[in-house]
């Protein structure tokens, strides 16, 4: 009697964005090259750990463009290229996350995913709800956000629920606030939101009786 068939899943295609490498290349900035490409997909998850999945492109195309650049001006790397390419990888993403936040802070909003901090929070659903309405026009509610928000205040209200950001991003991204004083800054807006007076003003939900 004959074994049955084993059938074994088909690998997963490997993820292949970047080009073939350049013919100016030397032979061994050539194999590094490839090494990064062969290595993509593994490479692609770093930068969304560091960046989340929403800036992973950006980084990840930015973290490569500057490897390629090395190799061409000045050679191949030293050591390990897959811990020379993380560490690029984990510097843009820092950079990517300041450059968002002098974008917020000059009103240019961009992504729309709703983030809530790490921490331990009263926010209710009633509060997801309030929060919910606010990101769906949120443009519209900037200036009465910044009336009723510290400066502090808006920005990181800004940086959670505009970028999706958490409390350790934020304050890498703003520079001289503590991860503390970033929750303490969101939870002030968040009790605030919880004002009828404040709700009215935003033309969001009340406080239900």
């Amino acid at each position: 009697m004959s074994e049955p068939k084993r059938w074994r899943k088909k690998p997963e295609q490997e993820l292949h964005t970047l080009g073939e490498p350049s013919p100016s290349l030397s032979p061994k900035e050539r194999k590094q090259w490839e090494k990064v490409r062969a290595n993509e997909k593994a490479l692609r998850r770093i930068a969304r750990a560091f960046a989340t999945a929403e800036h992973e492109n950006a980084v990840f195309a930015a973290a490569t463009a500057g490897l390629l650049t090395k190799l061409e001006n000045s050679g191949p790397v030293e050591g390990n290229v897959l811990t020379y390419i993380t560490k690029i990888l984990r510097h843009e993403a820092g950079a990517h996350r300041k450059k968002i936040a002098e974008q917020q802070q000059r009103v240019h909003l961009v992504g729309d995913d709703i983030h809530l901090l790490d921490t331990v929070d009263s926010v209710t659903p009633e509060d997801l709800v309030v929060l919910k309405e606010i990101k769906e026009s949120l443009k519209e509610k900037l200036p009465l956000l910044r009336k009723e928000f510290s400066e502090q205040e808006y920005k990181v209200f800004l940086l959670t629920e505009g970028e999706g950001m958490n409390c350790r991003e934020i304050s890498e991204a703003l520079g001289g606030i503590s991860p503390g004083a970033v929750r303490q800054s969101l939870l002030a807006a968040r009790q605030k939101l919880k004002r009828p007076a404040v709700r009215t003003r935003l033309g969001v939900s009340p406080l239900a009786d």
